[in-house]
């Protein structure tokens, strides 16, 4: 009898081969780099801090996450900061895709600015390309901060006004009894 034999060595061959091409492969975004952008009274830049937080939730950064990052970074060196914008980039191409975006790279779009702090889902990224999804929040310097009061302000503060009403009495303000 014949023996029937099936050689499926390629099959090995080919799952070593595929195993060099894993880092082109897409998945779920466990971590994320955040820039804070501190902008002074004068519209310029002045410093950015640079951290990588790990999500809660693989692809999705909470409303909470993003309100305790912004409450967090606010004050700066005895500065108050307001937030201006939050903005997202999350590089979402296919491995079919990579090739075209080397060479054409203006085609493609992947800021995005939130309108409201809000959850915020991310979509699988290619693992090797991972480092680069990043939230920007952009800070700007308060003008509306009241700065503190010297001894005279204080003084102001304390007097009272009186106001006079010149209807009947002539001037005078009159003592009301009961």
């Amino acid at each position: 009898m014949e023996d029937n034999y099936f050689d499926d060595s390629w099959i090995d061959e080919f799952e070593n081969d595929d195993k060099k091409y894993d880092m082109f492969n897409q998945e779920d975004n466990d971590s994320l780099k955040i820039n804070i952008l501190y902008v002074n009274k004068r519209n310029e830049l002045e410093k950015i801090n640079e951290k990588r937080i790990k999500l809660n939730t693989s692809n999705k950064i909470t409303k909470e996450e993003l309100i305790q990052l912004i409450k967090s970074n606010q004050r700066q060196e005895n500065k108050k900061y307001k937030l201006i914008s939050v903005l997202i980039y999350n590089l979402i191409l296919t491995h079919e895709e990579l090739k075209n975006f080397l060479r054409n790279g203006e085609e493609y779009s992947f800021m995005t600015s939130l309108k409201n702090i809000d959850d915020y889902g991310f979509k699988p990224t290619i693992h090797c390309l991972q480092e680069i999804n990043t939230l920007y929040i952009l800070l700007s310097e308060d003008t509306n901060v009241r700065k503190t009061k010297n001894a005279n302000d204080a003084n102001d503060a304390n007097h009272t006004k009186r106001v006079r009403f010149n209807l009947l009495n002539g001037g005078k303000t009159r003592r009301r009894r009961i």
